[in-house]
């Protein structure tokens, strides 16, 4: 397929700010009752320049869409950025990180009751207008990108896919965490580009969106390219295998909360799949465990499958992570992670050292994987495909001991990136059971994934299976990181499964009068 000429998208992926300048400049200069611009949509710059400006708000740590790095003391006491949200939404309501106590502005505290599992309504935790913002920019890009061919005749019917299919990426992206989440949301499709259209639109149910989620990922797969010519676009931008990716995660949600054995197998043989074609793509290769920092603080690496774009030379587009995980310290790994590592003959070079930028400090407890103001956040890598695809295995063939075996082989392709270049004998993993090869599943991903916004999630989805015979799988987890009197607190919080997604906001309740509260927090 013939890509976007690559000077444009990278030009303007450098110069757009992190809140995308073109879709910003769209709401600032329209007459009354218009959106969108009528000098807008006109030509392929500005095509992709939409294009570029979600990438762009994906990733931005300012509640006002600046580019720059962000102090948590410009963070705001009332809204959410997108990077703020995959650590709040995905990683505080795990086992594997904590509130640093005293380091939260004092306007901001009410963000850590996510962490104490007592999220109000009212908190700025529950807030969702980033992930809309960017949702009706990809609906603005779908409806508006064809139509530019007729009005530009350098920009190709082509090109023109490509950029949509991004769009529905994207979308679906947004969806796919704001219903992990919520589990249910409004489901958006259409762009806003009149002020008077009706803004009270109810909830669709959970098994809507992630219909329209696949079918968004399966029209992106088909319009993406394989791969970029531009050794800068492929790791920050959708590929087919991007997609492929996400729709692994999506298959593998959907397959623990079927309701049926069936359609279960269905959506882990779709996993499988998907994860075959990415693996087997020839694209993307673990890195020695000697350079698994570089993933994070160099960026760009063979690993990486989707990332941020940071970089501090290009307009001050640099990261956030560095500043909130080790200058502001807001957070911090818990001591009963020690224990996965523990009691391990040899070095694991994801584990804790107070010398080496690994993957955390054992005196100060901080995650030490964002090093610098490039540090960039991964999306997805190379490491996850591979436990997505030993967990899909597993639960496809249920104690199967073939099929385990294929199984533990995948996750001993990780392990064995982490003790590299020591020779073995390391920990190799083996599984007589299903039963085994979850909690085998749940460390590695605990151990690989430190402080990358994925672990309340995962949780989520091993206890969910089999119509939530597992829920120990999240509840003791959590509870066996908490010490004394507070287990006893804790444990009525996270026990009942509608605990486990946050409350709608309640301005946009007030906002929404289609809106209805999530069950739980009636």
């Amino acid at each position: 397929m013939r890509t976007i000429k690559k000077g444009i998208f990278y030009l303007l992926l450098t110069t757009l700010t992190l809140g995308g300048a073109s879709c910003n400049k769209l709401l600032d200069v329209t007459p009354k009752g218009i959106i969108s611009s009528d000098t807008f949509w006109k030509n392929e710059g500005q095509a992709v320049a939409a294009v570029a400006g979600m990438y762009a708000n994906l990733s931005v740590s300012n509640p006002n869409f600046a580019v720059g790095q962000t102090n948590f003391t410009n963070l705001s006491a009332t809204y959410l950025t997108p990077q703020e949200a995959y650590i709040y939404w995905g990683e505080m309501r795990g086992e594997i990180l904590a509130n640093n106590p005293t380091k939260m502005p004092a306007n901001q505290l009410s963000k850590e009751n996510v962490d104490a599992y007592l999220t109000a309504p009212g908190d700025p935790t529950t807030r969702y207008a980033a992930f809309y913002k960017i949702i009706n920019q990809a609906n603005l890009a779908i409806a508006k990108i064809p139509d530019v061919t007729k009005l530009d005749p350098n920009f190709t019917p082509l090109e023109a896919q490509q950029l949509v299919g991004e769009a529905y990426f994207i979308r679906a992206f947004c969806y796919f965490l704001l219903a992990r989440t919520f589990k249910e949301v409004p489901l958006i499709l259409d762009a806003y580009t009149r002020d008077d259209q009706p803004f009270n639109i109810a909830k669709s149910t959970s098994g809507q969106i992630f219909s329209q989620i696949i079918t968004d990922l399966n029209l992106a797969q088909k319009q993406l390219p394989e791969w970029y010519t531009s050794s800068l676009y492929p790791r920050i931008r959708a590929t087919k295998y991007t997609a492929q990716t996400v729709l692994a995660d999506v298959y593998l949600w959907q397959a623990a909360v079927a309701n049926n054995p069936a359609a279960a197998n269905t959506m882990y043989d779709n996993a499988i799949a998907n994860c075959e074609s990415v693996i087997n793509s020839g694209h993307y290769f673990l890195l020695p465990g000697a350079q698994f920092t570089s993933i994070f603080n160099t960026g760009n690496t063979s690993e990486s499958i989707f990332e941020q774009f940071a970089n501090s030379t290009l307009n001050n587009q640099s990261s956030s992570m560095n500043q909130w995980f080790q200058s502001n310290q807001l957070w911090i790994v818990t001591l009963s992670t020690d224990a996965l590592f523990q009691n391990v003959p040899v070095a694991d070079y994801r584990s804790y050292s107070t010398t080496t930028n690994v993957g955390y400090n054992t005196t100060t407890r901080l995650v030490q994987k964002y090093q610098n103001n490039n540090a960039h956040w991964i999306f997805y890598r190379l490491a996850e495909v591979y436990l997505m695809e030993a967990e899909a295995i597993a639960h496809r063939y249920p104690d199967d001991l073939t099929k385990l075996q294929q199984a533990c082989d995948l996750v001993n392709n990780v392990r064995e990136r982490a003790y590299y270049p020591i020779p073995a004998p390391w920990p190799v993993a083996t599984a007589s059971s299903t039963a085994d090869m979850d909690k085998i599943l749940l460390d590695e991903r605990a151990k690989e994934f430190i402080g990358e916004g994925k672990r309340w999630f995962e949780l989520m989805r091993f206890a969910s299976r089999d119509n939530f015979a597992h829920k120990e799988y999240l509840t003791d987890r959590i509870l066996n990181s908490i010490g004394g009197t507070d287990q006893l607190k804790i444990s009525p919080r996270i026990s009942n499964p509608d605990s486990w997604y946050l409350p709608l906001n309640t301005d946009e309740i007030s906002s929404n009068r289609a809106l209805v509260q999530n069950p739980y927090y009636k």
